[in-house]
């Protein structure tokens, strides 16, 4: 299989969204299994809703996004970026989390939780995806190894295009966050 940074942004984009699932939903299992008790009389929350809540999982979502960005595009090891490493942390958290029935405000079923899952986090996620997916390519600096001995390549921040397509393909994770972020909130 070619390095993922060699792939086209579309087929990177799927490659890491199978990836990422994954993880999560191996993770989600695991979770489940050795914690069946996260799920056993679970009183009903109301759950939180508003601006507030919107602005807040904007702020939180961006954040993530941002980091995940400037990973990519500072610094790469071969094929690996702090930003794919944070992409796959954010798959091992969330994976956990909801296993755990971790949350804020806890679901009273594991159907309720999965439910929940593809009407927001599903979007969230491919927002965190579709970014790295879109930035994992454009490392500035660029090493074989790790730590780095030295820079096979290194590009100035005035040299960094994206292709339209790649536009597009970021505007639509971002949106997705956006959409997700709205329908939890309202």
């Amino acid at each position: 299989m070619r390095k993922l940074n060699e792939m086209s942004v579309l087929s990177r984009t799927v490659v890491l969204w199978v990836g990422f699932m994954a993880v999560l939903w191996t993770i989600f299992a695991i979770g489940l299994v050795t914690h069946p008790q996260a799920w056993i009389d679970v009183p009903p929350v109301m759950p939180e809703r508003g601006w507030t809540v919107f602005w807040s999982i904007i702020v939180n979502n961006f954040l993530i996004l941002i980091l995940i960005s400037i990973g990519n595009l500072f610094v790469r090891f071969g094929s690996i970026t702090p930003g794919l490493v944070i992409l796959g942390i954010q798959a091992i958290t969330i994976g956990w989390t909801a296993g755990t029935n971790g949350f804020i405000e806890p679901f009273q079923s594991v159907t309720a939780a999965n439910a929940a899952f593809l009407r927001i986090a599903l979007w969230e996620t491919t927002g965190y995806v579709v970014i790295c997916a879109v930035t994992l390519s454009k490392s500035l600096l660029v090493s074989d190894t790790f730590p780095a001995k030295k820079w096979v390549k290194s590009t100035s921040i005035k040299e960094l295009k994206f292709t339209r397509l790649e536009i597009g393909i970021a505007l639509l994770g971002l949106f997705a966050l956006i959409g997700a972020a709205a329908i939890e909130a309202f």
